[in-house]
């Protein structure tokens, strides 16, 4: 009973100690962190040591000391670009069979019992433009685990029960991205934009089947020659001794002289294009994009920050604030932007409900217009120090500088490219923003896709202009 009679008193005793300890003078009080003063970041990005072999097989190697652990990394001049137009899927196919199939030294169980063996990864995948293949291993296994690296890139067995598992896993992959209108839209919206184009040929259910294990080998054969392989290794080794190593897998790899065959870059869009499909779902998905500057354009690094303002930087960015914060009109909005080698794509979207659609693209247009002529200064500081702090944070490791450094090369880009992305970021000015945003965002320009149920939009389907239906290609 005294207890629960002094319980009250006790406390305010207590928290009265607690605001007199937390009450200080105003000159002691804690400054804000961004008030804090502080040395400017700098931050120097290690160099690797680039060494090309004869055969053509281009190094790129970096010791890294900190952890007893060997990453390494070899980008291949191929991809599903190269798919003939009734087998797309090839290359994709090709890379996950490559891994999974074997070699002709070792059968499938039997290579992944020696990796499972010294907790080695080895994995390669093939994408759009380019191909890629990893192994990460411990210093102490590299020689043997290296060993199948380079068995699994020169001599792939494609056993025929593993081909047959991928195939089959990519058809599954294919039905179920059906049932995702998100994927769905963002698949379709490709394929439209990139029409006419090797880059918008997309694997269907029919064309996976319709791959056969000869066009493997032949794919195979085609594309992987040591010269356009480039090699990037780093981790706790030394560099001599590495250079040994991959002489003795790699040196007697015959190159091959023929050119790559090439690929048209995508067609510009003209006029307004739009495009619908049917999805009897309670929220639509809307699209809306074109093609955009280059990473080798005077306009790239000024595009980069646009984007941040208008979508990318996410809840700050415009689209964001605009749609979802204010209005409430879409639980995801934004936009994204890719830079290529001699082509770059842009678009905004919004997933957002049916009742709210014709509204919700609207909005997105105007709002892509309005970055024409009344960006702000404030804005523009925000996401040059946004992009550059990602910067930094994006060569924390050894791996990640090799991969980059790696990167360039295959884009054929200078050497210093990724060391001046910082440096173009902060000298991007107001008047580069208006003249990028005037020269290359266009609306009325754009391909549109939304991905919906049109007996529930806003606004009657036939009062949005013209309109395309369009259908899902994946099962066919």
């Amino acid at each position: 009973m005294i207890y629960n009679k002094f319980l009250p008193f006790c406390f305010l005793i207590a928290a009265s100690c607690v605001l007199c300890c937390c009450v200080r003078p105003a000159e002691q009080r804690l400054l804000r962190p961004d008030a804090i003063p502080a040395e400017p970041l700098r931050y120097s990005i290690p160099q690797p040591q680039r060494v090309v072999l004869d055969n053509g097989l281009v190094l790129y190697l970096l010791e890294d000391h900190e952890l007893p652990l060997i990453e390494a990394t070899a980008l291949i001049r191929t991809g599903a670009v190269y798919d003939p137009d009734d087998r797309a899927g090839l290359a994709a196919l090709t890379g996950e069979a490559m891994r999974s199939g074997g070699t002709s030294a070792l059968q499938p169980q039997v290579l992944d019992d020696k990796l499972e063996f010294m907790d080695a990864v080895i994995s390669i995948s093939i994408e759009s433009e380019a191909g890629q293949a990893s192994l990460s291993v411990l210093k102490k296994d590299f020689d043997p685990a290296f060993k199948i690296f380079s068995q699994i890139l020169r001599q792939p067995a494609f056993a025929r029960d593993r081909i047959e598992i991928a195939r089959e896993q990519k058809i599954a992959a294919l039905r179920q991205s059906e049932d995702n209108p998100q994927s769905l839209a963002f698949r379709k919206f490709k394929t439209l934009l990139y029409r006419h184009n090797p880059r918008g040929n997309l694997p269907t259910v029919e064309s996976v089947r319709r791959i056969k294990r000869d066009d493997l080998l032949r794919f195979h054969e085609t594309f992987f020659h040591p010269g356009r392989i480039i090699l990037g290794v780093s981790g706790d080794f030394s560099t001599p001794e590495m250079i040994a190593s991959i002489k003795q897998q790699f040196a007697d790899w015959r190159p091959v002289p023929n050119e790559l065959p090439p690929v048209q870059k995508p067609q510009d869009i003209t006029a307004l294009s739009q495009f619908y499909l049917l999805k009897n779902v309670p929220q639509s998905t809307i699209i809306l994009g074109h093609l955009a500057p280059n990473k080798s354009s005077p306009d790239y690094h000024a595009f980069e920050v646009l984007n941040y303002i208008l979508g990318g930087g996410g809840f700050s960015s415009r689209l964001t604030s605009e749609i979802r914060s204010t209005r409430g009109l879409a639980y995801s909005v934004g936009s994204f932007y890719r830079a290529d080698v001699d082509y770059g794509a842009f678009g905004a979207y919004c997933m957002t409900k049916s009742a709210s659609a014709h509204n919700a693209l609207t909005l997105m247009s105007d709002i892509i217009n309005h970055m024409k002529d009344n960006l702000q200064q404030k804005e523009l500081d925000q996401a040059r120090e946004s992009l550059i702090n990602s910067f930094v944070f994006s060569y924390t490791s050894s791996a990640q500088i090799v991969s980059q450094q790696m990167l360039c090369e295959y884009e054929h880009l200078p050497q210093d490219f990724i060391a001046q992305f910082p440096v173009k970021i902060k000298q991007v000015t107001l008047p580069d923003l208006q003249r990028v945003a005037r020269a290359w965002l266009h609306p009325s320009r754009s391909v549109v896709l939304v991905v919906g149920d049109a007996n529930k939009f806003d606004v009657p389907i036939n009062k949005w202009g013209p309109i395309k239906e369009v259908f899902s290609d994946i099962q066919n």
